[in-house]
């Protein structure tokens, strides 16, 4: 644990109200086409549209209108947003030369528009990846918030390029066996559901496509813009407690060990996790189970992945993981296998 971790004060909170109306406004416009009592929903935005609330405040909000608009309500939500609607972040990134440069400005100022998930665009030789990486330890929303952001920043793509813009696959964090053509046809491509993480994969020679309009001082004036617009909302270099806790590998140490690295006590620490309502075991397991679903792609025997996540042996980590998911190691690996074959 040799990095710098941030301290505890530029931790982002659930409490800590940064999120505007326009992660909102995919579920507020269907709640309007249904009739639901959205009022009642995000009272914050009943009458101030402009209002910034809490993600503790817009959490029950959100469980009922996905209770109410069912399993693809992330999917029709996304495709009601739109670039226009994200201001100086938008105008950034008209102005950039290349496609690539776009998506990393917005992936750079993505807390202005109110994104409740961190999007990463992961680069590889020949293919890149856009992936959804949770900001709260919230399993009830995380898949639902993970495809609505997703097909945002695929609108927004296809409003800078066109026809033009077509992607490789999607791997999405559904359940296995869920109904995929919406999905299938919204994004074009292959779509696999039962993934470990939610992400896109993009051909590199297509994030390199020109943009018809760019402009080198407007790209500049806007990025200063966002920094000045953050530093407003008071995110600007914060990040959560969860990715925090994720890049230190709170898994492999103890609670003594990461509060000392945070530079507070482990009672301090226990009741900052409280407060984001959850704990130091369920965030270190949470961890611990992707990180070991990760490392079963790969070729890396049982007892080696073991000894990675800190399990005296192979042993003990296939009693836990068949405890955790369900499955044997063997039975995960297969199941991967086959869904690479589709």
């Amino acid at each position: 644990m040799n990095q710098p971790a941030p301290t505890i004060s530029a931790l982002l909170s659930v409490q800590d109200a940064v999120f505007p109306a326009h992660p909102f406004s995919g579920v507020l416009a269907i709640a309007r086409e249904q009739n639901w009592r959205w009022q009642d929903m995000f009272p914050a935005f009943a009458d101030h549209h402009d209002n910034r609330i809490s993600y503790a405040q817009a959490r029950e909000g959100l469980l009922q209108a996905r209770h109410r608009g069912g399993a693809d309500l992330g999917l029709r939500s996304g495709t009601r947003k739109a670039l226009p609607q994200l201001g100086q972040m938008a105008t950034g990134m008209r102005a950039q030369e290349t496609l690539a440069q776009a998506m990393q400005f917005g992936l750079d100022y993505q807390l202005i528009a109110g994104s409740m998930v961190h999007l990463q665009l992961e680069a590889g030789p020949q293919q890149s990846a856009l992936l959804a990486l949770p900001l709260f330890d919230d399993v009830e929303l995380q898949d639902f918030l993970e495809v609505d952001h997703l097909v945002t920043a695929i609108n927004a793509a296809r409003q800078l390029c066109g026809r033009r813009f077509q992607l490789v696959r999607v791997e999405l964090r559904l359940q296995p066996g869920a109904s995929l053509t919406a999905y299938e046809k919204f994004f074009a491509c292959t779509v696999i559901a039962g993934a470990d993480v939610s992400r896109i994969v993009i051909d590199n020679q297509v994030l390199q496509m020109a943009l018809p309009q760019p402009d080198a001082l407007l790209a500049h004036t806007s990025h200063d813009a966002c920094q000045a617009e953050l530093a407003a909302v008071g995110v600007l270099g914060r990040q959560s407690l969860l990715r925090t806790l994720t890049a230190l590998q709170c898994e492999l140490h103890s609670v003594a060990q990461t509060a000392s690295v945070l530079g507070t006590s482990e009672r301090s620490l226990h009741r900052l996790l409280a407060r984001e309502g959850t704990s130091y075991f369920q965030i270190a397991e949470t961890i611990r189970i992707g990180r070991a679903r990760q490392l079963l792609q790969t070729g890396l025997s049982l007892e080696r992945i073991a000894e990675e996540l800190g399990y005296s042996d192979s042993r003990s980590f296939r009693r836990a993981f068949r405890r955790w998911t369900m499955q044997t190691p063997a039975e995960f690996r297969q199941s991967q296998a086959q869904m690479q074959l589709r």
